[in-house]
């Protein structure tokens, strides 16, 4: 019996390793794996050495960048999934380096803009922002324009299908960066306050940018050569992109919503108490991570092809295999969930019934797998956003009722009965409007 379960276990990972798409993702997932133990550990050397309510500070307007950033990128991120593929698999290069160019330059005048307006306002009306925040805020709107353009150029290498070059620069390389910057303000005598660190944050964003733009440059097909764009082509390509950046944001909005709520009902040292948890969670967030990565480009190839019945196939497979990766992982954190919690401090291990509750959330959310990729290569934007707005305000709804009542275990009970809402609304709608079932066939058989 054991021998026919690991012969059987052998073969799905030989069929995974055949699947150019699944091959894809399990390099990611590997990447992300790495990254994730990275990223943890930056976030502990934070807590560490930072005071708790300079941690939350850092945390807030971290997590709000995040958000933010959808905006400023203004679709392009999103946009690079849906054209790439498609262009580079019907050969039409024109229209590849002209969409490239077009998204650089309406990266940099809409990041560059936003930019604007908030140190305009800091300077306008500095009152309405906690004297706290106020430097923090400053120094992430001047680096703002480099944190976009970081984004839209990982797009771009997510939309060619180079998911290394998509993960290593701003997963692995950025926070060894800014261990190495904290360690040297540390000697130096600096306080490691949140300007000091997200101005850390900045810089080693500028160097993994320029990293990464000299990466993608070099690897770009050599018939990709710049050509004249027509005035109505590029108007397409700003429109199809600002059309998805609603519902983009509002997926990103969703994913960090209790922490960015939470900025607004608890103390900053609570909020770091719950983000710590949410970030000891990183294996299981990168499994989801590294599936969406290849997923909207094997969705996106399979509609230029016309083949119904083999997105189907790659839908089944994806939701399939990021279900099954998040239940272990999710298991591995929670066993180690306490001695994880005491590195970040002793404070933090009280955080750990928001750590098993957030992991029960992510299980939830890994049943459909990436939905909302689907619907981003089909291009229907009004029912991915109706679907996040549903979730977001149910999410609200949920955290005004149970953060009072039980502070940070309130908000990771709230993204529970969240994740369970959503499963439903998803599958439903995604069904009714698509025809493609996107739950994972432990409930039920894919069709098509």
């Amino acid at each position: 019996m054991l021998h026919a379960m690991i012969a059987r276990s052998v073969a799905r990972l030989q069929q995974a390793v055949r699947d150019p798409g699944l091959r894809g993702a399990l390099v990611s997932i590997s990447v992300r794996i790495a990254a994730a133990f990275v990223g943890l550990g930056l976030q502990i050397l934070l807590a560490r050495l930072m005071a708790l309510e300079d941690y939350g500070v850092y945390v807030i307007l971290w997590t709000w960048v995040s958000v933010v950033g959808q905006i400023g990128v203004l679709g392009f991120y999103d946009s690079a999934a849906r054209f790439i593929p498609r262009y580079g698999r019907r050969e039409k290069h024109a229209h590849l380096t002209g969409y490239l160019a077009t998204g650089f330059r309406a990266v940099i005048l809409g990041s560059g803009l936003l930019a604007l307006l908030a140190i305009a306002f800091l300077l306008v009306l500095p009152g309405l922002v906690d004297p706290a925040f106020l430097l923090p805020i400053g120094v992430l709107a001047l680096g703002f324009p480099v944190l976009s353009l970081e984004t839209y150029v990982t797009g771009v290498a997510r939309g060619f299908g180079w998911y290394a070059l998509s993960t290593v620069p701003g997963f692995i390389l950025r926070p060894v960066l800014i261990m190495t910057g904290v360690g040297l303000a540390k000697l130096s005598g600096l306080p490691l306050d949140a300007v000091t660190v997200l101005a850390l944050v900045v810089l080693s964003s500028i160097v993994v940018l320029i990293v990464q733009a000299l990466l993608l440059r070099a690897r770009l097909p050599k018939n990709a050569t710049p050509t004249a764009t027509t005035p109505g082509r590029r108007r397409f390509w700003l429109l199809a992109s600002v059309l998805m950046m609603p519902a983009m944001t509002a997926e990103e909005l969703f994913v960090w919503i209790d922490v960015l709520i939470l900025g607004f009902l608890v103390s900053p040292d609570q909020a770091s108490l719950y983000f710590a948890a949410q970030r000891s969670l990183s294996l299981a967030a990168f499994v989801q991570y590294g599936f969406m990565l290849v997923a909207a480009r094997g969705f996106s190839l399979s509609l230029a092809s016309a083949d119904r019945a083999g997105l189907q196939a790659r839908i089944t497979r994806s939701t399939n295999a990021t279900f099954w990766l998040t239940i272990p992982s999710v298991a591995l954190t929670l066993a180690a969930g306490y001695p994880l919690l005491h590195l970040f401090g002793e404070a933090f291990v009280t955080a750990y019934p928001c750590l098993v509750l957030l992991g029960l959330a992510y299980v939830i959310r890994a049943a459909t797998g990436q939905a909302a990729e689907l619907l981003v290569v089909q291009g229907r934007y009004r029912l991915s956003l109706a679907i996040v707005s549903i979730s977001v305000a149910v999410c609200v709804a949920a955290m005004l009722v149970l953060v009072p009542l039980w502070g940070i275990t309130g908000a990771a009970a709230a993204m529970v009965l969240v994740q369970i809402i959503r499963l439903v609304v998803v599958t439903g709608l995604v069904y009714r409007h698509t025809g493609y079932w996107v739950l994972v066939r432990l409930f039920a058989r894919a069709n098509g």
